[in-house]
């Protein structure tokens, strides 16, 4: 079809630039810097953003001047990757710094790429200069804050690793649980204790370990925690599997999450049956103990009444008399009771004399345990009739204090147990020494010890059992058939 006359004529097409004129301005307003080299490797050329970046004028790039705005601990590795470049025509492309003229160090990253003629031969070379200063800088910052994030995982790693052997190690039950109630964690000390595995407690509810009646007072503590308090040292009840009530001291703590919101609790068991058990067994060996010296008072009240206080009665009827009918009455009889008197007043300071020796024997202190053993066994047996053999080396050494006196102690009860409850007509007492230990043997012929159920002779030999115990010692009881033997064994040294 033709044109209408009005029609407008096609536009013209535009003429393209002249191909070495938008390379030059592209060249000058690069962002890198830009130079050619020859075959040879010398400079011809450089932009406006290379001598920015290095400092220098571009005349002074010329030639094999560009080398020298290289930083000079960068020179050799720079020259020597552009050598094996040439020589290999392996791609040339590295990091190192310009040094400009005022000290300051620019870091970049330089490419370099081959110019060759239509027929293939190298004539020269292009390279590129991108600033990665800043780059640099960013990525030394990286590095060191991930090398300060490893540390600080190291450190936190070794730090559960730490916790973890701690938590395994305990002989207290660590159990944690998350906001639910859910047990995550249970340690050996909580198999031990419960007898439940960590693989059967993990994902349960922690109260399987509760009894039935402590249900609510479990909830009620864990509701505390979950408030963020902290509660210590709540002694109280758990089950075991095997269905033992085990008493228990309690601490539980809130678990955190790094905002701080609780997301769980944690939970420190302690098994306090042993301690419980040696509170009892104190409270009763206090109370036997003390029943031991009501016991001791009433005999010492017997002995002065049976004796002492006789005789003292009779020596005040005596000078009563004196007093009130001496002047009348016969020289005989007047020295009669002057001599009843004496006789009294000797009896009286005698019978003290031994109760006081009783208590604590002087000769202990003064002459050591055989005399104080000769002294009390004699005297056990002109009062109560018993036959007492003692065996003991005549040069026995001299104990610690307390090692006699306690020997001397357990003697003096054993043989008032064999007195009040054996009924033998003879005893013996062996002292040895071997090895370091002291050995005392305290024998009867009579019906046995094992045998008695009072309660004098019950508290006696658990105050002799306690006193030993203080110092390290134990006491037995066998049977002598006939009778018994009690043996305590203690160190030679405290």
């Amino acid at each position: 079809m033709d044109r209408g006359a009005d029609e407008l004529p096609a536009a013209a097409e535009p003429s393209p630039p002249d191909d070495y004129e938008w390379l030059r301005c592209l060249v000058r307003i690069s962002p890198v810097g830009i130079y050619r080299a020859d075959a040879a490797g010398l400079c011809k050329y450089v932009n406006e953003r290379w001598c920015e970046l290095t400092g220098h004028a571009r005349e002074s790039a010329l030639g094999s001047g560009w080398e020298q705005v290289i930083h000079p601990e960068d020179r050799a590795r720079v020259s020597e990757e552009w050598s094996r470049m040439a020589a290999q025509g392996v791609p040339f492309r590295s990091e190192y710094r310009y040094l400009q003229p005022g000290g300051r160090v620019v870091w970049i990253f330089g490419e370099v790429a081959e110019e060759r003629d239509a027929d293939g031969r190298l004539t020269g070379y292009v390279g590129t200069a991108t600033d990665i200063t800043e780059l640099r800088r960013m990525r030394a910052e990286l590095e060191r804050s991930q090398a300060e994030l490893e540390e600080r995982v190291r450190e936190r790693t070794a730090q559960i690793e730490r916790m973890a052997l701690i938590v395994a190690a305990s002989d207290d039950a660590i159990v944690s649980s998350d906001f639910a109630g859910n047990v995550v964690s249970w340690n050996a000390a909580a198999e031990k204790i419960f007898g439940y595995t960590e693989a059967e407690m993990t994902g349960r509810s922690s109260l399987v370990v509760t009894p039935a009646s402590l249900v609510e007072e479990a909830r009620a503590l864990k509701a505390r925690v979950r408030s963020g308090e902290t509660v210590r040292q709540f002694e109280t009840m758990r089950l075991a599997k095997s269905g033992e009530l085990i008493e228990v001291a309690l601490s539980l703590f809130p678990l955190r999450d790094a905002t701080g919101k609780v997301t769980g609790t944690s939970a420190i068991v302690r098994d306090i049956r042993e301690r419980k058990k040696a509170k009892r067994t104190q409270r009763q060996l206090s109370w036997r103990l003390l029943r031991m010296q009501d016991e001791e008072r009433r005999r010492l009240a017997r002995e002065l009444h049976d004796s002492a206080a006789q005789t003292v009665a009779a020596l005040a009827l005596n000078l009563s008399l004196l007093t009130q009918n001496g002047a009348k009455m016969p020289e005989e009889k007047r020295a009669a009771l002057l001599a009843d008197s004496l006789e009294l007043a000797g009896t009286t300071a005698r019978e003290l004399r031994t109760q006081s020796y009783l208590l604590h024997p002087p000769l202990l202190d003064e002459r050591g345990l055989h005399a104080a053993l000769r002294w009390f066994t004699d005297g056990f047996a002109e009062r109560s009739g018993i036959a007492v053999e003692i065996g003991i080396d005549a040069d026995f050494p001299r104990l610690h204090e307390q090692l006699e006196l306690t020997i001397f102690r357990v003697v003096q009860e054993s043989l008032s147990n064999v007195r009040r409850h054996a009924q033998s007509p003879r005893a013996a007492v062996r002292v040895a020494r071997a090895d370091g230990w002291v050995t005392l043997e305290i024998r009867d012929w009579g019906r046995g010890l094992a045998h008695e159920t009072g309660d004098g002779m019950g508290v006696g030999i658990a105050g002799m059992r306690e006193r030993l115990s203080q110092i390290g010692g134990s006491l037995t009881l066998a049977p002598n058939e006939p009778g018994t033997a009690v043996i305590a064994r203690l160190p030679e040294n405290l």
